[in-house]
């Protein structure tokens, strides 16, 4: 009964819609609602055509490649999607055009349509730290309005409320991410620490699997993995234990000690955690293997993201930190050129629970928003809901972790602890300058940490006031009951 009367109220919003266009649209949305002994429901969308702006350089493309919903085209995910546009148009009698980068789909030419007044496609899809800023000035539908369409509670198929962090306000939410789609947001996310297995075993490492595994994988291993990971002849450093981009490894181990960037009191206010006790150790912590007694075992000269990389793929370090962008996919040159690597969550403090797994993000890189300009909203959020339903024999996580497993990942492993932390991510505010302290932290100054902390935490007290409280409090109100104190 609860679908039947989601249907009609969408049979409903589709001929109000028609009638309030008639004069300016030549589009007929007559409908019909078959009902066969209460058990199929049946929606015909009468050739209702929906736009679709896909905007994002996602895993296994670049910006001007061709893809389908985001897959490169010719492949296995292409082909499955191709095939579910193709099901739903006959299914519902509608029209979904996609278009992409290498036809012109822009954010910015959405931006300059919308604030205009001008349609420019019913659904958008891109970089969440783009099209954030899109929402205060109101250019997309709030989705839990929607909620009769989309379950946005759902969140194996649209993505867990950390994930979607960024795109809350002020009791909306305003994006949703294919979640239950494979690969589309893999590479959103950081930051993996990863091992070469091979050369790890010739300088005599234990196996660093089995130590994640046993929930060994503490600072104290870590430490003496870059000791045995360091490998200097004369005065030359031949192989490093570790090549890193500082703010991704400061980003891990400030938080590796079970802290988080932004907490809540028990009366309710929200203040910058990096404050706290357990976190000052995780900082210590930092500054004593990067620029203290173990900084010998990194590299300290290629410290950007692409070289970090590149040290590791040429066997120059053991261990590295790195974006899952560069991981696997368009740009992922290590599981392109490392034979045996290990993906590994970042190693754990003495005040959090053995085994914790965590990550972070940036940006969502396949966000799902709604124009408010858009032909007919409700229809839209049928459609979008249909197309992402998991794909054919990748129904369940265990499927995905499965392919993920056999073609990504030399042992299953590495796929638990990946899927963990993509699990586990949290939006760190990087686009409204939170990191800016972590790149404090890192540098290879005299400055004490108190001093650094003091010089941050009244503007950091300012960007949580102004940017997270609305934020924090609207995923309390969407999603209640995992917020529950």
């Amino acid at each position: 009964m609860k679908k039947l009367s989601k249907i009609i109220a969408l049979l409903t919003s589709v001929i109000i819609a028609s009638t309030a266009c008639a004069q300016t649209a030549e589009e007929n949305f007559d409908l019909d609602l078959n009902v066969n002994d209460g058990e199929e429901i049946t929606v015909d969308l009468n050739g209702f055509e929906m736009t679709y702006a896909i905007t994002t350089s996602t895993l296994f493309g670049d910006q001007s490649g061709e893809s389908v919903l985001g897959f490169t085209s010719g492949t296995l995910f292409a082909d499955e999607a191709a095939k579910r546009i193709s099901d739903i148009e006959k299914k519902y009698n509608c029209y979904i055009e996609p278009f992409y980068n290498i036809d012109g789909a822009s954010i910015d030419a959405f931006n300059n349509h919308s604030l205009s007044g001008v349609f420019y496609c019913d659904i958008l899809q891109g970089r969440s730290d783009i099209l954030s800023s899109s929402i205060k000035p109101g250019l997309f539908q709030s989705i839990n309005t929607l909620s009769e369409y989309i379950d946005y509670t759902d969140s194996e198929k649209w993505g867990t409320p950390y994930m979607l962090e960024s795109m809350c306000y002020d009791g909306e939410l305003y994006g949703v991410l294919p979640a239950a789609w494979p690969e589309l947001n893999y590479s959103s996310f950081g930051y993996a620490f990863v091992a070469n297995m091979n050369l790890a075993a010739t300088l005599a490492i234990p196996d660093l699997r089995e130590t994640v595994e046993n929930k060994e994988w503490t600072w104290e291993k870590f430490e003496e993995t870059l000791v045995a990971g360091t490998v200097i002849e004369g005065a030359e450093t031949k192989i490093y234990g570790m090549s890193a981009h500082p703010p991704y490894l400061g980003e891990m181990l400030l938080r590796s000690n079970g802290d988080m960037m932004i907490k809540e009191k028990e009366d309710g206010v929200y203040y910058w955690g990096y404050t706290d006790s357990q976190a000052l150790k995780a900082i210590e912590e930092f500054r004593k293997v990067y620029n203290g007694e173990f900084a010998y075992t990194f590299d300290h000269v290629n410290t950007e993201p692409d070289p970090v990389v590149n040290m590791f793929v040429d066997g120059l370090a053991t261990l590295t930190v790195v974006d899952t962008e560069q991981l696997f996919g368009y740009n992922g040159k290590i599981s392109k050129s490392v034979e045996n690597y290990a993906i590994l969550p970042a190693p754990t403090g003495p005040d959090v629970e053995p085994g914790t797994i965590f990550s972070v993000h940036e940006s969502m890189r396949s966000m799902i928003t709604f124009s408010v300009l858009g032909k007919n909203i409700e229809a839209s959020a049928f459609i979008i809901d249909k197309i992402y339903e998991p794909l054919d024999g990748f129904e369940t996580k265990d499927d995905i972790k499965e392919y993920m497993t056999h073609n990504y990942f030399f042992d299953d492993r590495d796929a638990d602890v990946f899927f963990k932390m993509f699990e586990n991510t949290e939006y760190n505010y990087f686009i409204v300058g939170m990191r800016l302290f972590n790149e404090s932290v890192t540098e290879r100054k005299t400055k004490s940490i108190m001093e650094i902390i003091e010089s941050y935490k009244t503007k950091n007290q300012g960007i949580i006031d102004r940017e997270a409280v609305t934020v924090r409090e609207t995923m309390k109100d969407l999603w209640p009951s995992e917020f529950a104190k």
